[in-house]
Protein backbone atom coordinates (compact mmCIF):
# COMPACT_ATOMS: atom_id res chain seq x y z
CA UNK A 1 0.00 0.00 0.00
CA UNK A 2 1.35 3.00 -0.94
CA UNK A 3 0.03 6.87 -1.01
CA UNK A 4 0.60 9.00 -3.74
CA UNK A 5 -1.24 12.01 -1.89
CA UNK A 6 1.79 13.66 -0.26
CA UNK A 7 -0.86 15.85 2.10
CA UNK A 8 2.03 18.90 2.88
CA UNK A 9 2.38 19.18 -1.02
CA UNK A 10 -1.44 19.61 -1.16
CA UNK A 11 -1.77 21.50 1.55
CA UNK A 12 1.31 24.26 -0.11
CA UNK A 13 -0.71 24.54 -3.37
CA UNK A 14 -3.77 25.40 -1.74
CA UNK A 15 -1.77 28.11 -0.39
CA UNK A 16 -1.04 29.14 -4.07
CA UNK A 17 -4.78 30.34 -4.33
CA UNK A 18 -4.08 33.03 -1.97
CA UNK A 19 -1.90 34.98 -4.12
CA UNK A 20 -3.59 34.07 -7.50
CA UNK A 21 -6.55 35.70 -6.71
CA UNK A 22 -5.04 38.79 -5.31
CA UNK A 23 -3.47 38.56 -8.68
CA UNK A 24 -6.89 37.78 -10.54
CA UNK A 25 -7.99 41.62 -8.99
CA UNK A 26 -5.51 43.16 -11.49
CA UNK A 27 -7.41 41.75 -14.16
CA UNK A 28 -11.24 41.88 -12.85
CA UNK A 29 -10.52 45.16 -11.06
CA UNK A 30 -7.32 47.09 -12.19
CA UNK A 31 -7.98 50.33 -10.48
CA UNK A 32 -8.51 49.04 -7.38
CA UNK A 33 -5.26 46.42 -7.43
CA UNK A 34 -3.22 47.90 -5.70
CA UNK A 35 -3.79 46.74 -2.13
CA UNK A 36 -4.80 43.31 -3.96
CA UNK A 37 -1.13 43.03 -5.82
CA UNK A 38 0.82 43.46 -2.35
CA UNK A 39 -0.81 40.96 -0.69
CA UNK A 40 -0.69 38.97 -3.05
CA UNK A 41 3.02 39.57 -3.75
CA UNK A 42 4.06 39.23 0.01
CA UNK A 43 1.88 35.94 -0.05
CA UNK A 44 3.78 34.19 -2.92
CA UNK A 45 6.81 34.82 -1.67
CA UNK A 46 5.78 33.16 1.50
CA UNK A 47 4.14 30.00 -0.42
CA UNK A 48 7.89 29.56 -2.02
CA UNK A 49 9.60 29.64 1.07
CA UNK A 50 7.55 27.22 2.31
CA UNK A 51 8.21 25.32 -0.74
CA UNK A 52 11.68 25.83 -0.46
CA UNK A 53 11.68 24.24 3.22
CA UNK A 54 9.94 21.27 2.20
CA UNK A 55 12.26 20.67 -0.50
CA UNK A 56 14.84 20.85 2.08
CA UNK A 57 13.39 18.24 4.27
CA UNK A 58 12.88 20.59 6.31
CA UNK A 59 9.51 20.59 8.50
CA UNK A 60 6.75 22.98 7.35
CA UNK A 61 5.54 25.53 9.82
CA UNK A 62 1.96 26.02 10.62
CA UNK A 63 1.33 29.06 8.24
CA UNK A 64 -2.94 29.49 9.01
CA UNK A 65 -2.05 32.83 11.10
CA UNK A 66 0.07 34.55 8.48
CA UNK A 67 -3.14 33.20 6.00
CA UNK A 68 -5.54 34.09 8.67
CA UNK A 69 -3.98 37.69 8.05
CA UNK A 70 -3.88 38.17 4.76
CA UNK A 71 -7.46 37.52 4.48
CA UNK A 72 -8.55 39.90 7.11
CA UNK A 73 -6.20 42.89 5.16
CA UNK A 74 -8.21 41.97 2.19
CA UNK A 75 -11.08 41.63 3.97
CA UNK A 76 -10.43 45.29 5.36
CA UNK A 77 -9.16 47.05 2.83
CA UNK A 78 -11.66 45.95 0.37
CA UNK A 79 -14.88 46.01 2.84
CA UNK A 80 -17.01 49.78 0.88
CA UNK A 81 -16.26 48.20 -2.74
CA UNK A 82 -19.45 45.38 -3.54
CA UNK A 83 -17.41 44.80 -6.76
CA UNK A 84 -14.17 42.56 -4.79
CA UNK A 85 -15.58 39.66 -2.54
CA UNK A 86 -13.84 40.67 0.50
CA UNK A 87 -13.53 37.04 1.94
CA UNK A 88 -12.56 35.41 -1.28
CA UNK A 89 -8.92 34.45 0.62
CA UNK A 90 -11.33 32.97 4.51
CA UNK A 91 -11.33 29.60 2.46
CA UNK A 92 -7.93 29.21 2.55
CA UNK A 93 -6.99 30.51 6.13
CA UNK A 94 -10.13 28.15 7.32
CA UNK A 95 -8.44 25.13 5.54
CA UNK A 96 -5.50 25.78 7.13
CA UNK A 97 -6.75 25.89 10.85
CA UNK A 98 -8.94 22.74 10.70
CA UNK A 99 -5.51 20.97 9.38
CA UNK A 100 -3.32 22.20 11.88
CA UNK A 101 -5.70 22.23 14.79
CA UNK A 102 -6.50 18.56 13.62
CA UNK A 103 -10.33 19.43 13.89
CA UNK A 104 -13.23 21.65 12.19
CA UNK A 105 -12.78 24.79 13.78
CA UNK A 106 -16.36 26.08 14.94
CA UNK A 107 -14.83 29.36 16.08
CA UNK A 108 -13.02 29.90 12.36
CA UNK A 109 -16.33 29.30 11.27
CA UNK A 110 -18.45 32.08 13.17
CA UNK A 111 -16.06 34.23 12.90
CA UNK A 112 -16.45 33.69 9.11
CA UNK A 113 -20.02 33.82 9.15
CA UNK A 114 -20.20 37.02 11.25
CA UNK A 115 -17.41 38.43 8.57
CA UNK A 116 -20.23 37.92 5.77
CA UNK A 117 -22.74 39.30 7.89
CA UNK A 118 -20.71 42.53 8.77
CA UNK A 119 -19.54 42.24 5.24
CA UNK A 120 -23.49 42.93 4.02
CA UNK A 121 -24.50 45.08 6.20
CA UNK A 122 -21.13 47.39 5.58
CA UNK A 123 -22.60 47.66 1.63
CA UNK A 124 -25.95 48.20 2.82
CA UNK A 125 -25.23 51.50 5.47
CA UNK A 126 -22.23 52.57 3.44
CA UNK A 127 -22.92 51.89 -0.09
CA UNK A 128 -26.35 52.06 -0.33
CA UNK A 129 -27.02 48.53 -2.20
CA UNK A 130 -27.33 45.25 -0.87
CA UNK A 131 -25.72 41.63 -2.00
CA UNK A 132 -27.35 39.29 -3.95
CA UNK A 133 -28.86 36.32 -1.04
CA UNK A 134 -26.47 33.91 -3.32
CA UNK A 135 -23.48 35.52 -2.30
CA UNK A 136 -23.62 34.89 1.31
CA UNK A 137 -24.92 30.99 0.86
CA UNK A 138 -22.09 30.38 -1.32
CA UNK A 139 -19.58 31.79 0.74
CA UNK A 140 -20.86 30.36 4.01
CA UNK A 141 -20.89 26.96 2.30
CA UNK A 142 -17.64 27.49 0.56
CA UNK A 143 -16.05 28.20 4.20
CA UNK A 144 -17.65 24.38 5.39
CA UNK A 145 -15.76 22.77 2.90
CA UNK A 146 -12.79 24.08 3.48
CA UNK A 147 -12.85 23.35 7.05
CA UNK A 148 -13.81 19.81 6.04
CA UNK A 149 -11.38 19.60 3.33
CA UNK A 150 -8.66 20.95 6.02
CA UNK A 151 -9.71 18.36 8.22
CA UNK A 152 -9.65 15.03 6.34
CA UNK A 153 -5.73 15.79 4.55
CA UNK A 154 -5.29 16.45 8.46
CA UNK A 155 -6.22 12.61 8.94
CA UNK A 156 -4.57 11.61 5.99
CA UNK A 157 -1.57 12.84 6.50
CA UNK A 158 -1.95 11.58 10.94
CA UNK A 159 -3.01 7.82 8.85
CA UNK A 160 -0.14 7.79 6.65
CA UNK A 161 2.60 8.85 9.51
CA UNK A 162 0.81 5.69 11.38
CA UNK A 163 0.88 3.13 8.27
CA UNK A 164 4.42 3.98 7.58
CA UNK A 165 5.60 3.65 11.56
CA UNK A 166 3.29 0.39 11.27
CA UNK A 167 5.29 -1.07 8.61
CA UNK A 168 8.41 0.21 9.93
CA UNK A 169 7.94 -1.86 13.17
CA UNK A 170 6.92 -5.21 11.35
CA UNK A 171 9.93 -4.74 8.73
CA UNK A 172 12.24 -4.82 11.99
CA UNK A 173 10.23 -7.24 13.81
CA UNK A 174 10.06 -9.73 10.88
CA UNK A 175 13.98 -9.17 10.36
CA UNK A 176 14.96 -9.70 14.03
CA UNK A 177 12.97 -12.76 14.33
CA UNK A 178 14.21 -14.45 10.64
CA UNK A 179 18.09 -13.54 11.99
CA UNK A 180 17.52 -15.21 15.35
CA UNK A 181 16.48 -17.87 13.75
CA UNK A 182 18.98 -17.89 11.04
CA UNK A 183 16.69 -18.84 8.16
CA UNK A 184 18.25 -17.31 5.36
CA UNK A 185 15.45 -18.65 2.94
CA UNK A 186 12.88 -16.22 5.13
CA UNK A 187 14.34 -12.92 4.43
CA UNK A 188 13.02 -12.67 0.74
CA UNK A 189 9.67 -13.76 1.67
CA UNK A 190 9.47 -11.01 4.22
CA UNK A 191 10.54 -8.46 1.91
CA UNK A 192 8.21 -10.03 -0.92
CA UNK A 193 5.29 -9.84 1.67
CA UNK A 194 5.64 -6.72 2.68
CA UNK A 195 6.22 -5.25 -0.59
CA UNK A 196 2.76 -6.58 -1.72
CA UNK A 197 1.31 -8.52 -4.49
CA UNK A 198 -1.04 -10.85 -5.72
CA UNK A 199 0.68 -14.05 -3.88
CA UNK A 200 0.64 -13.26 -0.08
CA UNK A 201 -1.65 -15.36 1.09
CA UNK A 202 0.76 -18.36 -0.47
CA UNK A 203 3.75 -16.23 0.87
CA UNK A 204 2.67 -16.00 4.35
CA UNK A 205 1.84 -19.06 4.57
CA UNK A 206 5.11 -20.62 2.84
CA UNK A 207 6.92 -18.39 5.60
CA UNK A 208 4.67 -19.78 8.17
CA UNK A 209 5.64 -23.44 7.01
CA UNK A 210 9.44 -21.91 7.28
CA UNK A 211 9.71 -20.23 10.54
CA UNK A 212 7.25 -24.24 11.98
CA UNK A 213 9.71 -26.19 10.97
CA UNK A 214 12.75 -24.36 12.33
CA UNK A 215 10.94 -23.80 15.61
CA UNK A 216 10.63 -27.24 15.99
CA UNK A 217 14.13 -28.51 14.58
CA UNK A 218 15.45 -25.30 17.59
CA UNK A 219 13.14 -26.85 20.58
CA UNK A 220 14.46 -30.24 20.45
CA UNK A 221 18.19 -29.50 22.14
CA UNK A 222 20.91 -31.84 20.93
CA UNK A 223 21.91 -32.17 24.44
CA UNK A 224 18.96 -33.85 25.31
CA UNK A 225 19.37 -36.33 22.98
CA UNK A 226 22.31 -37.53 24.27
CA UNK A 227 22.65 -40.11 27.49
CA UNK A 228 24.99 -38.91 30.38
CA UNK A 229 27.13 -41.94 29.39
CA UNK A 230 27.16 -40.83 25.50
CA UNK A 231 28.01 -37.32 26.81
CA UNK A 232 30.43 -39.11 28.94
CA UNK A 233 32.49 -40.31 25.77
CA UNK A 234 31.75 -37.72 23.56
CA UNK A 235 33.54 -35.28 25.62
CA UNK A 236 36.31 -38.01 25.88
CA UNK A 237 36.53 -38.61 22.38
CA UNK A 238 36.86 -34.51 22.11
CA UNK A 239 40.32 -35.21 23.94
CA UNK A 240 41.90 -38.04 21.75
CA UNK A 241 41.28 -40.93 24.03
CA UNK A 242 41.18 -43.79 22.10
CA UNK A 243 38.35 -46.37 22.92
CA UNK A 244 40.39 -48.42 25.16
CA UNK A 245 41.27 -45.82 27.01
CA UNK A 246 37.76 -44.74 27.22
CA UNK A 247 36.74 -48.02 28.24
CA UNK A 248 39.26 -47.97 31.01
CA UNK A 249 38.43 -44.48 32.49
CA UNK A 250 34.28 -45.41 32.27
CA UNK A 251 35.25 -48.85 33.33
CA UNK A 252 33.24 -50.25 30.66
CA UNK A 253 33.81 -52.69 27.89
CA UNK A 254 35.33 -51.19 24.58
CA UNK A 255 32.73 -52.67 22.90
CA UNK A 256 30.40 -50.75 24.90
CA UNK A 257 32.04 -47.49 24.20
CA UNK A 258 32.02 -47.85 20.49
CA UNK A 259 28.34 -48.90 20.75
CA UNK A 260 28.25 -45.18 22.52
CA UNK A 261 29.86 -43.77 19.73
CA UNK A 262 28.17 -45.32 17.37
CA UNK A 263 24.34 -43.71 18.72
CA UNK A 264 26.12 -40.76 18.93
CA UNK A 265 27.49 -40.75 15.16
CA UNK A 266 23.75 -41.46 14.49
CA UNK A 267 22.21 -38.93 16.49
CA UNK A 268 24.64 -36.03 14.86
CA UNK A 269 23.82 -37.66 11.34
CA UNK A 270 27.80 -38.10 11.37
CA UNK A 271 29.81 -40.17 9.52
CA UNK A 272 33.09 -39.53 10.67
CA UNK A 273 34.92 -38.43 13.79
CA UNK A 274 35.47 -34.81 12.36
CA UNK A 275 31.79 -34.88 11.65
CA UNK A 276 30.70 -35.47 14.61
CA UNK A 277 32.67 -33.30 16.46
CA UNK A 278 31.90 -30.25 14.57
CA UNK A 279 27.86 -31.10 15.46
CA UNK A 280 28.78 -30.84 18.75
CA UNK A 281 30.84 -27.52 18.86
CA UNK A 282 27.86 -25.84 16.63
CA UNK A 283 25.68 -27.03 19.82
CA UNK A 284 28.33 -25.88 22.22
CA UNK A 285 28.11 -29.76 23.77
CA UNK A 286 31.86 -29.65 24.55
CA UNK A 287 31.73 -26.92 27.11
Amino acid sequence: MHYNLDPPKVLLSLRLAVPLLCFAELIDAPKNSGPAFGIGLLALFDVLWCFWKLHRRTTVTNSCVRDGLYALAFYILYISTPTIPGLILAPVAVAEGAYWFAAVNIKALALGLLLIAFRMWSLHRLMHTFPHPVWPVLMSLTLIIASLFGYFVRQLTDSRQKFLQLYGNITLAMNELTSALDVDTAQPLVYEILAGGQHIKEQSHQLALILKKRLAASSTSPASLLTPREQEVLVLIAQDYSYRSIAHILHVSPGTVRAHVASIYRKADAHSKPEALQWAKNYSLLQ
